[in-house]
């Protein structure tokens, strides 16, 4: 058998990287059916596939590159959180593997993602129609870098949009409420939960003999953190204890492969969301008004950055009440 790194295969979806032996992150190309990050584990006797991106296509040369770098079939599949980015793949590696998820991530799965698949299929031309007017926004748009990921987010809802009449809600069938432990004959891995920060349940992967975690969208790179489905005070809880478990290599939900100091940089941004929803509150500002802080300019998603402020300003308006 050749070597693995002779024969990592190549994705018009992602790029594999290696992040230990028998470890590889699947880094999603923007603009593209996967859309977010996955990664391939080689437990030893077993292949734990963890995401399983937007797409059935991407989602296939996710399954065919597990199975060329570890020679077996995927035995797991892991759904760190329930949005589509994460969770659109299933129906590609089932029924053969087993799909794991929390017990509340697959709870939202079987009603609310259920009823938008339902309300997708029934009135596609609706999609159609938004997906074109933001297309016409994005031609006025003057911002190069806004322009170029409102291309990206077009390009990926366009790709979802050909795939929506054959996808499948395939629901996990093994779920857990605090910790699940795989052991294989080559590793252990530990899939964890601390409740929900980026959406309602949120999980990870850790694998405490590489110490590496790969974190679903509780911790991203170089992208603004995700806040609209989510807790931030629970989140930045969540935050602490994976940094207690001391990981050096984080495969994140969306960005490049990075170290843990990309927790502190999600916690601080969080941190400083706080900070500008309160200063929004107390002097009566218009979110619109608020540009997008330097240490964050550079970061991807931006438009994320105003629904977040969105989102706790009205938090902390209830809290005031």
């Amino acid at each position: 058998m050749a070597s693995i790194s002779e024969t990592i295969p190549v994705s018009k979806h992602f790029r594999l990287q290696k992040v230990a032996e028998g470890v590889f992150a699947a880094i999603s190309y923007p603009g593209t059916g996967s859309l977010g990050n996955a990664a391939i584990v080689d437990l030893g006797d077993e292949t734990l596939v963890v995401d399983s991106l937007l797409t059935l296509q991407a989602a296939q040369d996710l399954k065919d590159a597990a199975e060329h770098l570890t020679g077996r079939p995927v035995s797991y599949v892991f759904n760190t959180h329930w949005h589509g980015d994460h969770t659109c793949g299933n129906q590609v590696f089932a029924p053969d593997a087993r799909i794991i998820s929390t017990g509340k991530t697959r709870e939202v799965m079987a009603t609310a993602v259920e009823q938008r698949l339902s309300r997708h299929r029934a009135e596609p031309e609706l999609l159609y129609r938004a997906i074109d007017e933001y297309e016409e926004k994005m031609k006025q748009e003057k911002n190069e870098k806004i322009k170029q990921e409102m291309q990206w987010e077009i390009a990926s809802d366009r790709e979802y949009m050909k795939m929506l009449p054959n996808l499948v809600n395939t629901l996990p069938n093994l779920t857990f409420d605090q910790q699940l432990t795989i052991h294989g004959s080559r590793r252990t891995v530990e899939l964890i939960t601390y409740g929900g920060g980026h959406t309602e349940s949120d999980a990870f992967l850790y694998l405490p003999e590489d110490k590496a975690a790969i974190m679903g969208d509780l911790v991203l790179s170089d992208h603004h953190p995700v806040m609209s489905h989510g807790n931030p005070q629970q989140w930045l809880q969540i935050l602490d204890k994976v940094e207690a478990l001391n990981p050096e290599i984080i495969v994140p939900g969306h960005g490049n492969v990075c170290s843990r100091n990309s927790i502190h940089q999600v916690r601080s941004y969080i941190h400083h969301i706080f900070a500008l929803a309160a200063d929004i509150l107390r002097n009566d500002l218009n979110i619109d008004d608020i540009p997008v802080p330097e240490s964050y300019q550079a970061w991807y998603f931006t438009s994320d950055f105003k629904s977040n402020l969105s989102m706790v300003r009205e938090r902390l308006s209830q809290q005031k009440d």
